[in-house]
């Protein structure tokens, strides 16, 4: 496989879509439909109580269509930070939706499910081991921390997901998840570099956000290659330019172009931003650098 398409029907699951942009994105024959359904920007509320961001109509709404289209076409249907905060009971949350549309369509479908919560006595032994540390600003975590906080979750990498790929799962719905792992995983999978996957992958979770006009309402085609992807808009009322794709990688970034995450450092010091046209901007240079430990970040609400 030379070339693999990826569609991003929005950048929160629940937001909405048009149904246009979709079906344009599904007449490109895409090997994989991914979604983003978490976010800290509802702050660690969500997470501690074990609610939602969307609304249950919300979030049924779009993945009925995704689900739909994934089981016609015979693609992979992937979900990350389910429910919101990606917890447990968020994950059951998305679950039952999920488990509802299958029953309500008759759908044959393999469902691989990863839960991420971490327990306590498990991360105090850690703690004992020296194996955890704090991000920068953030005090170091205690047992009295621990023994306070509701619910502890990990921001997992793209390994889990490859191999729920790997078993033949046909929808993934998977606990706290690194934002761009869900296409990454995808790419991973099938050969593709880990940091061009890891990159389109973090400008595919929000969607179309870095188009002219953005949106994280509206959705967005990966083209993933050997040595570099192409982001093409859904949405003919939308361009993307060098400018909105490299402003984007920026976006929600401590620095300007190291991007920390599970297992490794995204370097896109030598990135380049090209228009292939009008509507479509090539990146190229992006590299993905393996930690020589292995860590994942810990979210937790008290």
């Amino acid at each position: 496989m030379e070339e693999l398409r990826i569609l991003s029907p929005l950048g929160m699951l629940g937001y909405g879509f048009p149904e246009q942009s979709f079906e344009e994105g599904l007449r490109r024959k895409p090997h994989a439909i991914v979604a983003d359904a978490g976010s800290t920007d509802a702050g660690p509320h969500k997470l501690g109580a074990g609610v939602g961001i969307v609304s249950r109509i919300a979030a049924k709404q779009d993945l009925e269509k995704m689900l739909l289209a994934g089981r016609s076409l015979g693609i992979p249907v992937l979900v990350g930070s389910a429910g919101g905060s990606g917890a447990r009971k968020h994950v059951d949350w998305t679950l039952d939706i999920v488990r509802e549309i299958i029953a309500e369509h008759r759908l044959d479908a393999r469902l691989g499910v990863m839960y991420t919560d971490i327990e306590k006595p498990w991360l105090k032994r850690k703690m004992a081991e020296g194996k955890v540390t704090a991000l920068t600003g953030v005090p170091e975590l205690t047992s009295m921390d621990v023994d306070e906080t509701t619910r502890i979750v990990a921001q997992i990498g793209h390994e889990p997901y490859i191999e729920m790929l790997r078993a033949g799962a046909d929808v993934i719905i998977g606990g706290r998840t690194y934002d761009p792992v869900m296409t990454a995983s995808i790419g991973i999978y099938h050969g593709f570099d880990t940091g061009l996957s890891s990159h389109m992958g973090k400008i595919l979770e929000c969607g179309a956000q870095c188009c002219i006009p953005g949106s994280a309402k509206d959705c967005m085609l990966g083209h993933l290659y050997r040595d570099s992807f192409v982001l093409e808009p859904m949405n003919p009322i939308r361009v993307c330019t060098p400018v909105s794709v490299a402003a984007h990688t920026m976006y929600e970034k401590s620095h300007t172009y190291r991007l920390p995450g599970p297992g490794g450092m995204l370097d896109l010091e030598h990135c380049t931003f090209n228009a292939e046209n009008e509507r479509m901007v090539r990146v190229a240079g992006s590299r993905f650098i393996p930690d020589v430990v292995y860590r994942v970040k810990l979210e937790g609400a008290k």
